[in-house]
């Protein structure tokens, strides 16, 4: 009869074991899942700050001349951007909404990474004082959008990668980096609507303050800004950013 309880005991302690490591299992494999879902349903596409990319070898073009061609073709195509170093190196096209190229091509065929595009709400033809444009790409699964962004991140290719080629149809420019850093959507950091100079400035230097690294550059309410946005999955809704003022030749 001893000997029949001590059994019971044996079964009893590894079913008791069996449900443990069950609801462990279990648990762990919620947690998992609920913390995929924070991020967004594009949770999977994290850009990779090591990854490698592909580096533009095509040195010294005239992207003013490519714009227009493409232009000739797609009305919508309003600049050509470049950061050296990186694979980004890719028409800019804008309509009158931030909604058209956020999913579709060119040509409206819709695909997962749509097309870098403006703000609807920037004038490319106005290069004057509290101008602040800005542009749209994908943080992709590969390099081909504005993944390569990320980099920045690295201080030694933040300090080589200092200069971004913008053009439009009217002319070649020349962009100096003077802020990098990883913010949400809850940050109005995409603002073009300035009541005046002393609000444009507070802007700049807010944004200066940021920065994941000290650029040494002076910045004011004479600069005009470009400003490269992607997602960023460190965080919940999370972009990273990198702003820059118009070189002044």
């Amino acid at each position: 009869m001893e000997f029949g309880i001590k059994k019971d005991n044996k079964r009893t302690i590894l079913i008791i074991i069996l449900i443990v490591i069950a609801v462990a299992l279990i648990t762990a494999g919620c947690i998992w899942y609920f913390s995929s879902k924070t991020n967004g349903e594009d949770n999977k596409y994290i850009g990779d700050i090591n990854q490698k990319v592909t580096n533009s070898t095509q040195e010294g073009r005239n992207l003013q001349e490519e714009i227009q061609k493409l232009n000739d073709k797609y009305s919508d195509a309003i600049a050509w951007v470049k950061v050296p170093g990186t694979s980004i190196d890719t028409a800019v096209f804008k309509t009158t909404n931030n909604d058209r190229y956020l999913r579709n091509d060119r040509d409206n065929k819709v695909t997962d990474w749509g097309e870098t595009f403006m703000d609807y709400r920037c004038d490319i033809n106005n290069m004057t004082d509290k101008s602040h444009f800005i542009i749209y790409g994908h943080n992709t699964e590969t390099d081909d959008h504005f993944t390569p962004l990320l980099n920045y991140k690295n201080k030694d290719f933040f300090d080589k990668h200092q200069i971004i080629e913008m053009s439009t149809i009217k002319g070649n420019y020349k962009w100096q980096v003077f802020t990098v850093y990883v913010t949400d959507t809850e940050d109005f950091y995409i603002d073009t609507n300035f009541e005046n100079a002393n609000e444009y400035k507070e802007f700049l230097n807010t944004a200066k303050s940021k920065s994941m690294y000290d650029t040494n550059q002076t910045i004011s309410e004479s600069d005009t800004i470009l400003t490269l946005s992607t997602c960023d999955y460190s965080r919940k809704n999370g972009r990273f950013v990198v702003q820059c003022k118009l070189v002044k030749e």
